[in-house]
């Protein structure tokens, strides 16, 4: 299979439900790119463009049906109102939720109304549940808008040469083997292969996290390391200063960003240590004050206790036994620490 291709694999077919082991080797496959290597003849050839003209416009479109659309493929999301609902109904919300419930039926069925420690116990519960589900959800929040930054990385539009003409083009329709220009104060608008530039500088900060801007330099010999080689700007990062021209070989997913992309929104996440022995304890808890709540209540019954205060009694057990302040208190401490 040639490398045009393999680009064709990753780019045209857009990846759902990507697996994590698929995501890794994406980007372990990223050390085995030799676009940058070969030189710009062959670079050209295996595109089967032109530096000089570019493609036709109907290669250009024949290749936009293949490839697709050179942007990053959005993750299925889960809709916030089932991501609030889910922060509201763990195990331990649903305890909470449970104990809540309990005091205001033991307030309903109470003789002394006058007592209202039932009550005002439920309705704390209830809102205890709420603003830690509140404040869990507005975090959770922050990090999936963290994937979100991804779509800001492609500009609105690119300068390409087809036909031998320079054209002003939506970015999300270069494919691979156009010549794109590229100019100072520019996203870079895919991966490209640099053969013309002039004191172009690009700053690769939002792709490796390096600060200093680099020098792009095409009459450098190559290196192996494509984050190291001097005629390669990659897709997601910004042209600082200068103009350059050079050939795309990478669009969509397939580019470095949309592997890293593609790694960072397939990522399995497992349970931590802390949420184990968390859900551990709450389960200990829950049988410890149920078990001794329907125990009292077992007892009650035996020494003939009135049926409504006996109930009582057992419910005042269970939520006696239900650490109240341990979500909140875990949530935000956990919160301020990170």
């Amino acid at each position: 299979m040639s490398n045009t291709q393999k680009v064709g694999a990753t780019s045209g077919d857009k990846p759902k439900g990507k697996t994590m082991k698929d995501a890794v080797s994406g980007t372990e496959a990223i050390r085995t790119w030799d676009d940058h290597r070969i030189g710009v003849p062959q670079l050209c050839e295996r595109f089967k463009t032109d530096k000089d003209h570019g493609l036709t416009e109907q290669q250009a479109h024949d290749l936009h049906i293949q490839y697709g659309d050179n942007a990053l493929t959005k993750k299925d999301e889960i809709p916030w109102y089932c991501l609030f609902i889910h922060e509201l109904t763990g195990f331990f919300s649903l305890l909470l939720w449970f104990g809540s419930v309990l005091c205001f039926i033991g307030f309903s069925i109470q003789e002394d109304k006058e007592d209202k420690s039932n009550l005002y116990l439920g309705i704390v519960l209830a809102v205890v549940v709420f603003l830690t589900g509140c404040f869990s959800y507005a975090q959770a929040s922050k990090s999936a808008e963290m994937m979100a930054q991804f779509e800001n990385f492609i500009p609105p539009i690119a300068y390409v040469i087809r036909d031998g003409r320079e054209h002003k083009i939506d970015a999300k329709h270069i494919v691979p083997g156009d010549i794109v220009k590229v100019k100072g104060g520019e996203n870079i608008p895919c991966d490209i292969c640099l053969f013309k530039s002039n004191e172009m500088k690009v700053n690769n900060a939002s792709l490796t996290g390096e600060s200093e801007d680099i020098l792009i330099d095409p009459d450098l010999e190559p290196v192996a390391n494509i984050f190291e080689t001097k005629n390669v700007a990659f897709f997601g990062t910004q042209c600082t200063a200068g103009e350059g021209t050079g050939v795309c070989f990478r669009t969509g997913d397939a580019t470095v960003i949309g592997q890293i992309a593609n790694l960072a929104s397939s990522a399995e996440s497992a349970d931590t240590p802390l949420s184990i022995e968390i859900d551990r304890f709450i389960k200990i808890i829950s049988a410890v004050a149920i078990g001794l709540g329907v125990t009292f209540f077992i007892f009650g019954v035996i020494y003939k206790y009135d049926i409504i205060t006996n109930l009582v009694f057992a419910i005042g057990i269970i939520v006696a036994n239900v650490p109240e302040g341990l979500l909140a208190t875990v949530t935000v401490s956990l919160a301020l620490t990170a």
